[in-house]
């Protein structure tokens, strides 16, 4: 099966500036808005806070004044992980294969048309759609 032109032509373009992409794509890694995922302080807030605990008892919680003085900083390796996949994708690698733009494009064309991918994307019929 031959794929239209348009895909092949559209990743051969992201291939050649793939600098320019990465470069526009690993600002948000440094985004202090962004957030790739739940800081550790946040995470042990929310969980206290469900489980109906006193945010006194944080004294009391093993490890907690090491998790609090350093700040809760969160190494954005969700997000180095994400650039990564994306720059392999740019590099052409599909699940550590090499493949050309045309073979590229046609296992991207059947992921997206594969009826498993397409109904975890199905959020439910609604009348209102």
């Amino acid at each position: 099966f031959s794929s239209p032109p348009a895909p092949r032509e559209v990743m051969e373009v992201l291939r050649a500036n793939k600098d320019l992409v990465l470069t526009i794509v690993e600002v948000f890694i440094h985004d202090p808005l962004y957030r790739w995922a739940l800081s550790p302080v946040k995470n042990l807030l929310a969980q206290m806070e469900q489980s109906g605990r006193d945010l006194g008892d944080l004294d009391n919680l093993p490890g907690t004044f090491d998790l609090i003085a350093g700040g809760g900083n969160v190494s954005n390796a969700d997000a180095e992980r994400a650039i990564l996949k994306v720059k392999e994708k740019l590099e052409g690698l599909e699940n550590g294969e090499r493949k050309s733009v045309q073979g590229q494009v046609q296992q991207l064309l059947r992921e997206a048309q594969d009826p498993d991918n397409l109904s975890i994307l199905y959020c439910g019929w609604g009348p209102w759609l």
